[in-house]
């Protein structure tokens, strides 16, 4: 396995995995030339996205990258190759029900709970200590930040960012591309592509 990225996030995610699977851990790829053949706890930094590309083997890899936007773009500069497959990485002290729905690449931080009949999308990012109720959906490359609680019947369109510490109530609609500032929190449905903040979280832009 490979991280996707060696800053803040992908140091974390080098914890998550080498505490959670078996995976063996090859290092970084970063596209900073700066940090090429440098040891990051441990690990080497092996090259930049280059590297990955010319791999022959199958290989897996984890996206280390909070924004969501960029997250994507990242997956599509590899989703052609056959041989990089992108496992779904479940940290130590995660609860989930047998119900749970979860499509590629998804990372759930530690201790985060999630309970019935939730639809996760491909590269979801949910941090430490999520709490994610009934019935919720959250579409692709959405990520919740820590200590964010979802509320039963939410859903959470594609690429939306949600701070840490935000609450959300039951049967609220986020809409795509939008953000909500950290610990909101939010009683009115969010529109797409606008950023909302406070309690009770109002558009800001």
């Amino acid at each position: 396995m490979v991280i996707l990225g060696a800053g803040g996030m992908g140091r974390e995610l080098l914890f998550f995995v080498s505490e959670s699977s078996s995976y063996n851990i090859l290092g970084f790829i970063d596209n900073d030339h700066k940090v090429h053949g440098k040891m990051i706890n441990g690990f080497p930094v092996l090259g930049d996205d280059s590297w990955l590309l010319k791999y022959p083997d199958e290989i897996s890899c984890v996206i280390a990258v909070g924004d969501p936007k960029i997250r994507k773009q990242v997956f599509e500069k590899f989703y052609i190759k056959e041989n990089i497959v992108f496992p779904n990485i479940i940290a130590n002290g995660v609860k989930y029900s047998d119900t749970v729905k979860m499509g590629q690449g998804c990372i759930i931080g530690p201790f985060s709970l999630l309970s019935v009949d939730i639809l996760i999308g491909d590269f979801v990012l949910l941090n430490n200590y999520c709490q994610i109720a009934h019935d919720v959906r959250i579409d692709d490359f959405v990520t919740l930040y820590g200590n964010a609680s979802v509320s039963g019947s939410v859903v959470i369109g594609e690429s939306a960012e949600i701070g840490a510490g935000t609450r959300i109530i039951q049967g609220i609609s986020i809409g795509e591309y939008s953000k909500v500032g950290i610990g909101s929190v939010v009683i009115n449905d969010v529109p797409p592509n606008c950023t909302v903040f406070g309690n009770p979280a109002k558009r800001i832009i």
